[in-house]
């Protein structure tokens, strides 16, 4: 009885003490390049900054939108279903689709591919060779090989990665129709 009422207190503290903080942005770069290589979505969402949260979501809306409109789009059907299919989940749930989901996906995407990474480019995953480091107030830029830079913003909880979710193509849409080029 008595180790069972140890393990659940130690259990219970490590859940309150909840994630380590990210006090530096070379912190905040090594979680979400494990995040990454572990196809975690969880974790890799956890480590974004409110911003990039909220670009990804408005993302997912438009794509939440699009799903409504397949029956008028069939290349979007088409785009829809094999990314059903990718996340095993049937198309009917893609109408719920959430952040987490669409970065699990897109891990999925860059891991099947042995072209470029989209998350994070290469010149970002280990081994990183970070050139140049800039910091200023609550806002840092790590610069890498290959002219790659990864922005961070200092939150309360310690630092979160600012990508640019509109440089993350949606699945089954090229950069042209995404850009609005015919």
């Amino acid at each position: 009885m008595r180790i069972r009422v140890v393990v659940t207190v130690m259990a219970l503290a490590f859940f309150a003490c909840g994630k380590k903080k990210l006090t530096t942005p070379e912190a905040a770069l090594a979680a979400i390049q494990e995040a990454y290589l572990k196809h975690d979505a969880k974790a890799f969402v956890a480590v974004l900054s409110k911003d990039t949260l909220r670009e990804f979501d408005e993302k997912v809306e438009v794509m939440r939108g699009n799903f409504q409109n397949t029956p008028e789009n069939p290349q979007a059907a088409k785009a829809f279903e094999h990314m059903a299919k990718q996340m095993n989940i049937p198309v009917s749930k893609l109408k719920e689709l959430t952040v987490e989901d669409y970065i699990g996906y897109m891990m999925q995407t860059d891991n099947a591919s042995s072209s470029e990474v989209i998350l994070l480019p290469k010149a970002m995953l280990p081994p990183t060779a970070i050139v140049k480091r800039v910091e200023r107030g609550n806002k840092a830029t790590l610069y890498f090989a290959d002219e790659e830079k990864l922005s961070f913003i200092k939150t309360e909880a310690g630092w979160r990665v600012h990508l640019d979710a509109e440089s993350v193509p949606q699945p089954g849409v090229t950069q042209s129709e995404q850009d609005g080029e015919d």
